[in-house]
């Protein structure tokens, strides 16, 4: 007889709030988990044309960075800029040391979302993949559920991350896979929830493992980012 399925791990870790330039609110890194790999940055910023957010370096890292409100231009190192606005998301994949900034545009406050995690895979060059029209959302288990990484939306992560936004529209409950090779992040970005019965407000994050797939459960206007990546990527 087979032995009985564990329960999956889930630690729900409030954001941090860092506020020296820019706005941030990280779950990682935050006080007690500098990373939780192969994450190693997850939060929101928010930055305005008084508060902006100063160029920084990234190396052996892939950057997803997803804006959810505002327009502003993003430039990596000293390559044209780009136009970013809400639905926009932008993948930078680099295994040398590179600049990256988001600088806001006239009007509103920029606010984006940002996935980090470590690459080991080897690539020949620096990547950088966008999306302006982000993939239409389609509905599963009664949720809207777009695609930002991934197979059908042509943004390939070198790291084999995959990520997802899930919006709900009614309460329900919306079923993820993960695997038990992966680790897995629910981010809420609006509204409250659970995940696997534990409670989820905004600002907060669900870090997840041990697990074939976890369930969401939500109440309209609940938007979560959800991420998975294997636990390990061969050198190659």
């Amino acid at each position: 007889m087979a032995a009985p399925a564990l329960p999956p791990t889930v630690r729900i870790v409030s954001g941090e709030i860092q506020s020296a330039t820019a706005t941030h609110r990280f779950i990682v890194p935050s006080t007690g988990l500098s990373a939780w790999p192969p994450f190693e940055q997850i939060g929101e910023t928010v930055v305005s044309r008084t508060r902006r957010f100063p160029p920084h370096a990234h190396e052996r890292q892939e950057v997803l960075t997803y804006v959810s409100e505002g327009t502003a231009e993003y430039r990596v190192g000293d390559r044209p800029a780009e136009t970013v606005a809400p639905g926009s998301a932008i993948l930078l994949s680099t295994t040398e040391r590179v600049t990256h900034a988001i600088s806001p545009l006239p009007g509103p406050s920029v606010r984006w979302f940002t996935l980090v995690t470590s690459l080991v895979a080897r690539i020949p060059e620096t990547r950088l993949q966008t999306s302006h029209r982000p993939k239409t959302p389609s509905y599963e288990d009664t949720a809207l559920v777009r695609d930002l990484l991934g197979f059908s939306v042509g943004m390939r992560s070198a790291g084999a991350v995959e990520c997802r936004e899930v919006t709900f529209v009614r309460r329900s409950t919306s079923f993820q896979g993960v695997g038990h090779d992966r680790r897995a992040v629910v981010y809420a970005l609006d509204g409250s929830g659970t995940v696997e019965g534990h409670g989820l407000q905004a600002g907060e994050g669900a870090l997840v493992a041990d697990t074939s797939g976890i369930a969401i459960g939500g109440t309209p206007g609940f938007r979560v980012i959800t991420a998975t990546a294997p636990l390990a990527v061969p050198e190659r």
